[in-house]
């Protein structure tokens, strides 16, 4: 029957969808000024052994190889706070995202970032991986758990404010060492890059973002652990070498950037590694020059053109609102002086996220991944219609996704 429902519906994306808006909503926020920055970061390991998200069906963990966290950095400047928080997860879905923030008090949806890692060994909160095909392995209790372990984070990381400055560093990796693209070969970010914000009157740390983009895949296809992956030893060892909090945001990862080691011995190594280039990006940083900090925000609508996600849809596996056959996420932008970032919903491919950067005529641009939202993998339209990426096409909203977020993210009026 499902079959039939789903031959039915191919040439639409389904029932009960609501009406696509004449124009898509959008934010601006800017205040300039001294800066406080505070961080911190809460536990969101899983009672039980819920079903986990990535690779295959019916993979309930087993056991606990490392805890989950979320992880909190907040910088205010002027009356304006802005949260960028990391999540040991997959990734979110878009109205989750939302009442996740909508929690957080004192604090404006559009200026808080929900960071996915991208973990394969975490909850399954999109709703993919379930006992069997077609049915959801997102557990709503969890998503509780998550909500108040980031209100507590956000909130810790606000009442420990302090007058803060900014420094901002770069390090790389090469594929030689740690890092894979088994599609394009050669093909990846190298950047490390780190983002720490310090006392202005004793220089002590109070917060820094990690940057990096590849897949949190050490632990290989079959893995029944839950873990943070590479992230949890590179954010402890962070801590534990005296830099104080670390909160990571992934980068262009998609199609397909992954660790070259695996398998568990290799989990703290590969943490350990990427420790160390960050190490090497901190004692290259310079100040951060400027004090505007600027957050921009814009919906963008993206047809649903895969047969997957329209029948994850279609049998509330994923239960997200349609719009004229579209779904809705959003794209962003956050500047704080001359440190530059833009922000995509999904899994960008590292070649088309040089378009982006090419696009914006700013070379040190850059990428925050799954951001707010997990709708797949963005390509440039010419990748997604190429059998290489047949995979990643099934495991995107569309062939035009990529076109349409690069549009409303560096287009004409952007």
């Amino acid at each position: 029957m499902l079959a039939l429902v789903a031959t039915g519906a191919a040439g639409c994306t389904g029932i009960f969808q609501k009406s696509l808006p004449e124009k898509a909503a959008s934010f601006v926020r800017s205040a300039d000024g001294a800066m406080r920055a505070g961080s911190a970061e809460a536990d969101i390991t899983p009672e039980g052994y819920p079903y986990l998200g990535g690779f295959d069906l019916n993979r309930r963990a087993t056991e606990v190889f490392s805890k989950l966290a979320v992880r909190a950095l907040v910088l205010e400047v002027d009356r304006m706070r802005i949260a960028i928080v990391g999540i040991d997860n997959l990734g979110l879905q878009r109205h989750d995202a939302e009442w996740i923030k909508d929690g957080l008090l004192g604090f404006t949806n559009g200026c808080v970032f929900l960071c996915s890692s991208h973990t394969h060994a975490g909850p399954d909160l999109i709703g993919l991986w379930g006992k069997y095909f077609l049915t959801s392995g997102r557990d709503r209790e969890y998503v509780t758990l998550v909500r108040a372990a980031v209100r507590r984070a956000v909130s810790a990381a606000t009442a420990r404010l302090r007058s803060a400055k900014l420094v901002r560093g770069e390090a790389r990796v090469t594929a030689d060492t740690f890092i894979r693209n088994s599609n394009r070969a050669g093909v990846f970010d190298p950047r490390v890059t780190v983002l720490q914000a310090v006392a202005v009157d004793d220089g002590a740390p109070l917060g820094t973002l990690l940057h990096a983009a590849c897949h949190p895949e050490v632990l290989r296809r079959g893995n029944d652990a839950i873990s943070a992956d590479f992230v949890g030893p590179l954010c402890d060892l962070w801590k534990s070498r005296g830099h104080g909090q670390a909160v990571f945001v992934n980068g262009a990862l998609g199609a397909m950037i992954s660790p070259k080691t695996r398998g568990r011995e290799q989990v703290e190594p590969s943490g350990a590694q990427l420790c160390d280039a960050a190490e090497q990006a901190l004692a290259a940083a310079r100040p951060v020059e400027g004090s505007e900090c600027v957050v921009r925000r814009r919906d963008v609508y993206l047809p649903m053109q895969s047969w997957a996600l329209r029948i994850a849809r279609l049998t509330a596996v994923i239960p997200r609102h349609v719009y004229g056959g579209c779904i809705r996420t959003s794209v962003g932008y956050l500047r704080i002086g001359d440190f530059e970032a833009c922000c995509v919903p999904g899994e960008a491919e590292p070649g088309y996220a040089r378009r982006i950067v090419a696009a914006s005529g700013r070379s040190r641009l850059l990428l925050f991944g799954l951001v707010d939202d997990e709708v797949g993998y963005l390509m440039s339209e010419k990748d997604a219609r190429d059998p290489l990426f047949a995979y990643e096409r099934t495991m995107s909203p569309g062939v035009t996704a990529g076109e349409l977020v690069l549009d409303a993210l560096v287009g004409p009026d952007r």
